[in-house]
């Protein structure tokens, strides 16, 4: 396990959608302006499509100036350096670039980062997407947080319980 000077790689499922636009990534931002992320940090934004990480980060001013509030100049070039974009999608037959941009920040980082992984996600693909953070190895020592609700019903709580304790 990482030690408390480990880089800290938040991998953001869903980055692109409706609750990450209003939600996650304004929350994020104020996060880090009030001091309150590792002092060594990325975000990594997944999604279905492409796009560059300059276009994730005008994503996410965006999502910042119209549901908190225009950042500071400095504030937002010291936070949007963080801000990365794997594109392709993730699924268990296919990682799209996620894993690639793990291991830049690897090689950029240090080896020994604290991956977190938050799914922002509706709560059907929540089982999908952890099969396939093991089946990809991005897992081991990992942490990870499920958008709520966790399940739909008693029956689906249960298969999910199931289903993270597989891999987690």
């Amino acid at each position: 396990m990482p030690d408390e000077s480990s880089a800290v790689v938040f991998v953001l499922f869903g980055a692109t959608g409706d609750l990450a636009k209003r939600m996650v990534l304004p929350s994020f931002y104020e996060l880090a302006r009030e001091g309150l992320l590792p002092d060594t940090w990325a975000l990594i934004g997944n999604g279905r499509g492409h796009r560059s990480d300059d276009e994730f980060r005008d994503h996410v001013l965006q999502s910042v100036t119209t549901f908190d509030a225009a950042p500071d100049e400095t504030q937002w070039a010291d936070f949007a350096k963080n801000v990365r974009f794997a594109g392709g999608g993730f699924s268990v037959d296919d990682p799209g670039d996620l894993p690639k941009v793990i291991d830049d920040l690897r090689r950029q980082l240090g080896d020994d980062i604290q991956l977190v992984h938050y799914i922002a996600l509706p709560p059907t693909t929540f089982s999908n997407y952890t099969a396939a953070l093991g089946v990809h190895g991005l897992a081991d020592g990992a942490r990870v947080v499920y958008e709520k609700p966790f399940g739909t019903s008693p029956d689906d709580f249960r298969k999910l319980d199931v289903a993270v304790h597989d891999v987690f």
